[in-house]
């Protein structure tokens, strides 16, 4: 009897600890391949501009680009970690505030024409 109290109390424990999570891999990896579309426009952006193939008027948009680009890469990066950590528990916060700074980090690079629609 104690033995199925036991495996009872097991069982109501997790079953309260479960979470159904709405960051599932795929949503995950859709957000990082954004992420990733955009930091490649950007870094050539950076380079052409460093390379001087742009006019001048370019480095300070560079600096609102990498702004952006390293807000959205720390939020992304908090993201999957939490989710690593953390498979069972919501992630919808951390999920909102990392697809909320890639889009802004999109925005700024559809503001500076930085080839990503």
């Amino acid at each position: 009897m104690k033995k199925l109290f036991a495996v009872l109390l097991v069982l109501l424990v997790s079953a309260c600890t479960t979470v159904n999570n709405p960051l599932t891999p795929n949503r995950l990896a859709t957000l990082e391949s954004s992420y990733g579309v955009l930091l490649s426009a950007a870094v050539a952006y950076r380079n052409a501009c460093a390379r001087r193939a742009l006019p001048a008027s370019c480095r300070p948009i560079v600096v609102e680009i990498q702004k952006a680009g390293a807000v959205a890469q720390t939020r992304v990066l908090a993201l999957r970690g939490f989710v690593r950590a953390n498979p069972t528990i919501d992630a919808t916060a951390l999920l909102v505030a990392a697809e909320s700074a890639v889009d802004a980090f999109r925005q700024v690079s559809v503001v500076y024409q930085v080839g990503v629609q």
